[in-house]
C-alpha cells in the first residue's frame, strides 16, 4: 500500500520543501514531487509540475512503485485525495498568509503550529505508518520545524471569556462569529466562515443577549433579497470591549512571564 503525504502552508518561506525533502529522507522507498508556479530552480530536486492534471498523473505512476509519495502542493491539500496532509503554519508580522488558510488548516491531519505537540502528531500517523522508529523520526523532524518557526523558549499563555452564574457566555468563538457578521452581513454565511452549524450560531447569540439583556445584533428575516445580520451598537461595543481586554491580558501575561521567567530564579520558586 503507497501512502500519499501532501505537504501545504500557510505562505511563502515556512519549510514546505525542507520538511518534504527531510520527510523523502525519513520514509522508506519514496519519492518527491512538487506542483506550483514558475520554473523548477536547478538547485532543487526534479519532479516539477506546473499544474495539477500533470502532478496527478506524476502521483498514479508513483503509487504503484513507491511506498510513500510525497508533494508539496497547497492546491492539492484539500483535493482529498492525499492520506495524509501536512500544514505548516506562518509567522504573525512575518508571514504573508495565504487567503485559503482556513482551508488548508481545515484539511491538514496534521499541523505544525504554535500548540501542535509531538504527541498530537505520533497519534495522528499512528494508523498509517507502521514503523514505530519511522514514526518517531518523522516526528522528530516536525518538532525541529517547529522550533525554527516560533522558537524554543517556553512562553506563556492566556485565554479571555465571559461568564455569568458560571455560564460561558462570550469567548473567542462568539467573537470571531460577530467578527463575519460585520464582515459578511449575514449570520448564516459568518457561521459558516467560522465554521457552525446556523443553529448553533444563533444560540449562542440569544445566550448571550439573555444574559447582557441587551440585543447584540440586529436581524432582518429574509425576502426577495435574502435576510441579513449585522451588530447592534451594544454588539459592537461588547465586541471591541473583548478584544481590547484580550489584547491587554495577553501582552500583561507575556510581560510577567518574561520578568518572572528571566528574573531571579529564586523569587520563582518561592
Amino acid at each position: 500500500m503507497s501512502l500519499l503525504w501532501i505537504i501545504c502552508g500557510a505562505g511563502r518561506n515556512v519549510g514546505k520543501t525542507t520538511v518534504a525533502l527531510h520527510l523523502c529522507e525519513i520514509l522508506p522507498d519514496s519519492v518527491y514531487a512538487k506542483c506550483g508556479h514558475g520554473k523548477a530552480k536547478p538547485e532543487k530536486p526534479g519532479n516539477f509540475f506546473n499544474n495539477i492534471e500533470d502532478c496527478i498523473s506524476f502521483i498514479d505512476a508513483a503509487k504503484s512503485s513507491a511506498a510513500h509519495v510525497v508533494i508539496e502542493s497547497n492546491a492539492l491539500a484539500y483535493s482529498q485525495t492525499a492520506d495524509l496532509v501536512i500544514f505548516i503554519d506562518g509567522i504573525e508580522g512575518k508571514t504573508k498568509f495565504r487567503e485559503d488558510i482556513k482551508k488548508l488548516r481545515a484539511a491538514a491531519n496534521i499541523k505544525i503550529t504554535c500548540d501542535a505537540t509531538w504527541i498530537d502528531w505520533h497519534k495522528a500517523i499512528s494508523n498509517m505508518v507502521g514503523s514505530k522508529a519511522v514514526r518517531d523520526d518523522v516526528c522528530d523532524l516536525l518538532y525541529t520545524q517547529k522550533r525554527y518557526l516560533f522558537g524554543s523558549q517556553p512562553t506563556a499563555r492566556s485565554k479571555v471569556w465571559f461568564e455569568a452564574a458560571g455560564s460561558h457566555i462570550f469567548g473567542n468563538g462568539l467573537a470571531e462569529l460577530f467578527e463575519h457578521i460585520n464582515r459578511s452581513g449575514t449570520l448564516r454565511q459568518a457561521a459558516k466562515a467560522s465554521n457552525m452549524s446556523y443553529r448553533h450560531a444563533w444560540d449562542l447569540i440569544r445566550m448571550a443577549e439573555r444574559h447582557f439583556g441587551k440585543e447584540l445584533t440586529d436581524r432582518h428575516a429574509g425576502g426577495q433579497s435574502g435576510g441579513n445580520s449585522k451588530l447592534s451598537a451594544d454588539g459592537l461595543h461588547l465586541l471591541n470591549v473583548f478584544k481590547q481586554l484580550s489584547k491587554q491580558v495577553a501582552v500583561f501575561t507575556d510581560t510577567k512571564f518574561t520578568e518572572l521567567y528571566t528574573g531571579n530564579k529564586n523569587d520563582v520558586c518561592h
